[in-house]
């Protein structure tokens, strides 16, 4: 398969990998909610259940739509996006010792680290939706960060919410059938 084949693959596969937006969305929207019933010392503890959440309910997403969320090996483009979600995971070295020397940065940390993924996506499609999002979220999160320090896990989670959201708005304006050469819309079942 050539790299043009592994990408088209990549992205029918994943019927252009809507997803992960929807469950970021989903997971974000529900933090920020949350944020406004539970204590504030408790918000650091809400936002870590919410980001384990991401993968199984993405799974759960993925599913429905029908999107292929394996690793086939004649695809290596599909392990790379695998690969380059465990990387993203693996900022949780930094995070953990941040919430407990410096709990007030640790929406910063999240809200930032996992997006780092976003890099990898951004080539694997060939577009630059993935470099926007992650764009997006260090301007959000930073922001919100600054903005709202009585409640800056719940107006990180906001921010978050929102870059998933617009992302997920350009995904789907993606005409990949002209981008491709693909004779299927990937976001048709």
């Amino acid at each position: 398969m050539t790299f043009d084949e592994m990408r088209v693959d990549f992205i029918v596969r994943r019927r252009g990998s809507l997803a992960l937006p929807i469950t970021g969305l989903i997971v974000y929207s529900t933090a920020a909610l949350l944020s406004l019933a539970i204590a504030a010392p408790f918000h650091n503890l809400v936002l870590a259940l919410c980001f384990w959440a991401i993968m199984p309910l993405g799974l759960l997403v993925g599913r429905l739509r029908g999107e292929d969320m394996s690793t086939p090996p004649e695809n290596p483009l599909l392990r790379l996006s695998a690969m380059a979600r465990i990387m993203a995971l693996a900022t949780w070295a930094i995070h953990i010792p941040i919430w407990i020397h410096a709990p007030a940065l640790f929406p910063l940390s999240v809200g930032i680290g996992f997006a780092l993924h976003w890099v990898v996506f951004s080539w694997t499609i060939g577009h630059p939706l993935g470099l926007v999002h992650l764009a997006m979220r260090i301007v959000f999160v930073l922001t919100a960060w600054h903005l709202f320090p009585g409640n800056r896990m719940g107006a990180v989670s906001i921010g978050i919410a929102l870059a998933y959201g617009i992302s997920l708005f350009q995904l789907r304006r993606v005409d990949w059938q002209a981008r491709l050469g693909l004779k299927v819309d990937p976001l048709r079942p």
